[in-house]
């Protein structure tokens, strides 16, 4: 892989905090050679700030303006060569453009890894870059963006190139939302039956946004009891997709773009069983490796065999593409 490109540029990294993927994202700019100045998005994680910012930012415009001038004056004395939006939410129109008047030489990309549909606001940035890509097919099409699914980590590489004992047939991580318990239940209850060993995990932010949730009939019927509102970390998961022999995958049902577990367990080398039937579109699929369901009857089209046949060997290239490392030269040599 070429890594020579990035080498000695300056590059703004502006992202919200995502499970720590933009401290993945950080680090392999800075091993590709990179000076990387990391801004977060938000002015703060807090779990009222974040809802606030996701329901209209101009609710918490006095905070995030406050936020912005400190981070202004912070990197006032810098020369960036690229500027990398990743996800934006809370950043305001007004600190782009103020960049983009001190560094007019400099490479504005913004990438989306959620649909336009669930951040609209997004929109009003693409006039300053030079380039907007996305996760998500649809809106490639519908904003003329480039189409560039998400990746993996080398972690994820890291369990294909080794030997890892299995201690489950299925596996599922995820934030509750949506019909996502739902349909893993359905699915959790159907392996079981069929003797499969299983490892599931809700999680949730809060407890009070658990509350919220169920108050509002946002199916969430899972006793809270069996709700995890401590996040595994990174080594964690890691560990339980090694230790797998499928995965699950329930995305939103307002996205059709492939998840980052999608990607992960292509690097792994692991089978998917997925909601996501766009998945039949992407250079990966295989017909052993990745089973679709149906979220409205996700047993339906479960079969056992495929729990117990051996994966068939995807190309090289082809894993390699969705690597981090491919990822970032491909979006920034643009």
């Amino acid at each position: 892989m070429e890594s020579t490109f990035l080498k000695g540029k300056s590059i703004l990294l502006i992202s919200p905090k995502f499970f720590g993927y933009e401290l993945a994202v950080e680090k392999k700019l800075s091993q590709l050679g990179a000076d990387v100045t990391f801004v977060d998005d938000r002015p703060n994680n807090g779990l009222l700030d974040k809802g606030l910012i996701r329901i209209d930012k101009r609710l918490l415009k006095i905070k995030i303006d406050k936020y912005y001038a400190k981070i202004s004056s912070y990197i006032a004395h810098k020369e960036f060569d690229i500027i990398f939006l990743l996800n934006p939410e809370a950043l305001p129109i007004s600190f782009l453009q103020t960049c983009k008047s001190r560094w007019e030489n400099a490479l504005c990309v913004m990438y989306m890894w959620d649909s336009i549909n669930n951040r609209k606001h997004t929109l009003e940035f693409v006039p300053f870059c030079n380039r907007v890509f996305t996760f998500d097919m649809d809106d490639a099409a519908r904003f003329n963006f480039f189409f560039k699914p998400l990746f993996y980590l080398d972690d994820y590489l890291s369990i294909r190139q080794g030997k890892h004992a299995i201690k489950y047939d299925i596996s599922f991580m995820g934030t509750l939302h949506s019909d996502r318990y739902a349909i893993a239940k359905e699915v959790k209850d159907w392996c079981s039956q069929q003797g499969l060993r299983c490892f599931f995990y809700f999680f949730m932010q809060s407890q009070v946004l658990y509350y919220f949730n169920k108050l509002r009939g946002k199916g969430i019927s899972l006793a809270k009891s069996k709700v995890s509102f401590a996040k595994l970390s990174t080594s964690e998961v890691v560990e339980i997709v090694a230790s797998s022999r499928v995965i699950l995958d329930i995305q939103h049902p307002k996205q059709t773009g492939l998840t980052m577990r999608t990607l992960e367990t292509l690097g792994a080398g692991k089978k998917l069983i997925t909601t996501n039937d766009k998945v039949q579109e992407y250079d990966f699929y295989q017909r052993e490796n990745v089973a679709i369901i149906n979220r409205f009857n996700p047993t339906h089209n479960l079969d056992l065999s495929f729990f117990l046949n051996s994966t068939k060997e995807v190309p090289k290239q082809v894993i390699m593409k969705y690597y981090i490392g491919s990822w970032l030269l491909d979006i920034l040599k643009s």
